[in-house]
């Protein structure tokens, strides 16, 4: 459905979409249970994406949403965008514009959240000690106008992708099927689709693609068609023209709403589309991976978390800390020294669960 113009979801009926499942809150869910129906976690490994709404209290996305329109004000990137086609409003976690406050803010909070947390430890079927966050940023993506008075913009628009898979630029190997995926990739969005357009189109993956293996379903990490990334289109396999063209028959714009979420895997098929005509919409990528594939990594956090005031992980749990890369509790680095130089340098750290485990050990 590569339609460019103003209009694109304008003749589409409730079939030609992908709306969010709606998950428990937590004070419905009984102990014990998993946060993610199992029907779900399958349909994340065998299609490649699960699409979802309340994943984050609703309270933390208007806050997330606020920051995000603070960080990238509409009218400035707008302004900015038209004057120069290749500005792009991005930036990375963390955030310290703020200060103090800096530890405060929503948008910092987002990729720890428990519930978000607990969701990617059931798809990779993993302890939450065992996972990692290794990307997260905003994006203010801003709809241009097209002139129709040149030919190529008759049949392209800026932020028009050709439908591709994501893990090109996260890892130089490539996903495991047999073994599962080994990374959650995530985008939340901060506006809504019926004002500011720009869905991202997801399509299902074929059956077994993505938890068999053949030499045959290779799938290369680089765009299909009439982009500048190259093409490795050929007569049969993955990216023939002929399932290419299925592809965008099948594929289908998500119905988002602030706080909607796909989470999907790198080598899910989807696509992103322009944006609506002088609009912005507000989204944050957030993505975490199996401890274990260290040949997975996008964005290191350190320099810019050493930026954040100490507030910020000393408020952060045990759990959360690990998440981003912080030594476990028991881990051999913790020592009488380490343990005493990491106390004085977050003297509002509890320090009590490391030095316990250590002793034990």
């Amino acid at each position: 459905m590569r339609n460019l113009s103003n209009d694109p979801y304008g003749a589409l009926n409730d079939d030609d979409w992908w709306w969010p499942e709606v998950l428990p809150d937590d004070s419905a869910l009984d102990p014990g249970q998993n946060l993610l129906a199992e029907s779900q976690r399958e349909q994340f490994l065998n299609d490649g994406f699960l699409f979802l709404n309340n994943l984050w209290p609703e309270t933390l996305i208007a806050q997330a949403a606020q920051e995000a329109r603070e960080l990238f004000p509409e009218e400035k990137v707008i302004s900015l965008s038209l004057a120069d086609p290749s500005y792009l409003s991005f930036s990375p976690m963390p955030w310290t514009h703020k200060g103090e406050q800096s530890a405060n803010l929503a948008i910092n909070q987002m990729p720890l959240h428990p519930r978000a947390l607990r969701a990617v430890a059931e798809l990779l079927q993993s302890n939450v000690e065992d996972i990692r966050l290794y990307q997260d940023h905003l994006i203010a993506k801003v709809g241009r106008p097209r002139d129709p008075e040149t030919v190529e913009a008759a049949h392209t628009a800026a932020g028009d992708q050709d439908i591709h898979v994501d893990y090109g630029n996260n890892t130089l190997l490539v996903p495991p099927r047999t073994s599962g995926p080994e990374v959650v990739a995530c985008l939340c969005y901060y506006s809504d689709v019926q004002e500011a357009g720009g869905a991202t189109h997801f399509v299902r993956a074929a059956p077994g693609e993505l938890t068999q293996y053949s030499q045959a379903a290779f799938n290369p990490p680089n765009f299909v068609f009439g982009t500048h990334n190259g093409s490795s289109a050929d007569d049969a396999g993955v990216r023939a023209l002929e399932l290419t063209e299925t592809r965008y028959r099948e594929e289908k714009p998500l119905r988002y709403q602030p706080g909607s979420c796909v989470l999907y895997r790198l080598d899910a098929w989807h696509r992103g589309t322009p944006v609506a005509p002088h609009k912005v919409r507000y989204t944050q990528h957030h993505a975490w991976k199996q401890k274990s594939a260290e040949w997975v990594n996008w964005q290191g956090f350190a320099p810019k978390l050493a930026q954040l005031p100490t507030a910020y992980l000393e408020n952060l749990s045990v759990v959360q800390r690990i998440v981003l890369g912080f030594a476990a509790p028991g881990d051999p680095y913790w020592t009488e020294e380490t343990l005493d130089s990491v106390g004085l340098r977050y003297p509002g750290m509890d320090m009590t669960t490391y030095r316990t485990k250590m002793r034990r050990e």
